[in-house]
């Protein structure tokens, strides 16, 4: 008897509940099929049924070092269908990692004004042309909506510092890059203190710094408000004793939505951890003080894990590696040893 071949035709309905179960790095390939592929892939529905069914898969996120290395790389993430590290999918050609935000990366070349933001999983990367005038890279800042998903994005770039009031206060120039009019506009900021370091991190649209001539305290720049012109201060928490104390090492951070202060004590007989959380009103909540009996000397806490708060990584000064340390059973690992750079309380965690 003969076979008789079957054509099983499925419903747009159907289809769709089979892609959105699929790895994001797949998706990602369904949107060059035809138009109305790219259309349903990019709705909000779709939006909403991917986090539904992935809401209990991994994500990947990396540590990386101002740069291009990975201090610490959790990957085989079930979400996006990674193999390897975030770095791993930065081109080699662009050699500095120089922000994130949201899963987008902000990388730029040595001898190029121009920069590239994109995501690493994705391999898009869109060029930024260079702004006016020559500039530095000053952070990168994103928009997502009430799923995660990005609506935007801004780079922005210092152009010049002016001190004021005897150099208790300064001026900042900076060009602000939209990718919603794809242009470059001018913006005049006025910070209360000094910045000694531009090293910084960014959370919801806000870029933060901590390394001021005032001890202390934090300042804080939301860019998608055209409220302020002025940095909003923010004391950090135990102000102003712990400022003046050279024995304390400390570090911003970010964990499930919320900045954190995290600090460390090198005691004797242990460390003394304590972290706290910064809320909506801008007061701290204190959410550890424990003492790390097993970690003796000199550690600098790096950053909490993105998703935990519950897990802190610090770098071992004495013994030169990174150990990750569980909070609540005390347990500690040793992730890894570096034998060239001195510290590593600049950190960039990016996740995706």
């Amino acid at each position: 008897m003969a076979t008789q071949n079957q054509t099983i035709h499925l419903s747009e309905a159907i289809w769709t509940e089979i892609i959105a179960r699929l790895p994001m790095r797949i998706i990602a390939r369904f949107k060059l099929v035809s138009k109305t592929w790219k259309s349903t892939i990019e709705s909000v529905y779709f939006r909403r049924l991917f986090v539904s069914v992935h809401r209990k898969s991994s994500t990947s996120w990396s540590l990386m070092w101002y740069g291009q290395k990975d201090l610490i790389g959790f990957h085989g993430c079930e979400t996006w269908g990674l193999p390897k590290s975030l770095s791993f999918y930065i081109p080699s050609s662009l050699c500095v990692v120089e922000a994130s935000s949201h899963g987008l990366v902000l990388i730029s070349e040595n001898d190029d004004d121009c920069c590239f933001v994109g995501n690493p999983v994705l391999q898009q990367w869109i060029k930024i042309p260079p702004p006016p005038v020559q500039s530095s890279v000053f952070g990168l800042v994103s928009r997502v909506d009430d799923y995660g998903f990005i609506l935007g994005f801004k780079v922005v770039k210092l152009a010049k510092v002016t001190p004021t009031n005897n150099y208790v206060s300064s001026t900042l120039s900076v060009f602000v890059y939209s990718s919603e009019s794809g242009i470059w506009t001018s913006k005049t900021i006025h910070c209360p203190y000094q910045i000694t370091n531009f090293g910084s991190f960014t959370l919801d649209g806000t870029i933060y710094f901590n390394h001021l001539t005032e001890p202390g305290v934090l300042v804080a720049y939301d860019f998608y408000s055209e409220s302020s012109d002025q940095f909003r201060v923010i004391p950090l928490p135990d102000h102003p004793n712990h400022g003046f104390n050279h024995d304390f090492k400390g570090a911003l951070t970010t964990s499930q939505g919320f900045v954190l202060y995290i600090r460390t004590l090198a005691q004797s007989s242990s460390n003394v951890f304590k972290a706290w959380r910064l809320n909506n009103d801008s007061t701290w909540q204190l959410l550890w003080k424990i003492g790390l009996p097993l970690l003796i000397g000199d550690y600098v806490p790096m950053a909490m894990h993105p998703f935990d708060s519950g897990t802190v990584y610090l770098w071992s000064q004495d013994n030169r590696h990174v150990v990750s340390c569980n909070l609540r059973t005390q347990k500690n690992t040793i992730l890894g040893a570096d034998d060239n750079d001195d510290d590593h309380q600049d950190c960039n965690l990016n996740w995706t």
